[in-house]
């Protein structure tokens, strides 16, 4: 078994924490967006907000993807 595979596995082995944590993201977004129409590119919290979208599109991209690939490896063992 190469490395790669048993760190496959144990992603996998998080596949229900891993809904959890794309719920949890995708809260995050929707206030997140909610901020967006109070916050210009002059404020000082400007270059946070950046961050904070950057952050967290990013994780749940990252989230959404091993779920969806540890959600097909499972499928395919069977």
């Amino acid at each position: 078994m190469s490395k790669t595979s048993a760190l496959l596995d144990l992603v996998c082995a998080q596949r229900r924490q891993m809904r959890v944590i794309i719920g949890v993201l995708a809260a995050m977004g929707f206030l997140l967006a909610l901020s967006i129409p109070f916050v210009g590119p002059g404020d000082r919290v400007y270059p946070i907000l950046i961050i904070d979208i950057v952050l967290v599109v990013g994780l749940f991209a990252l989230f959404s993807g091993a779920y969806w690939y540890c959600t097909k490896r499972a499928m395919d063992d069977d």
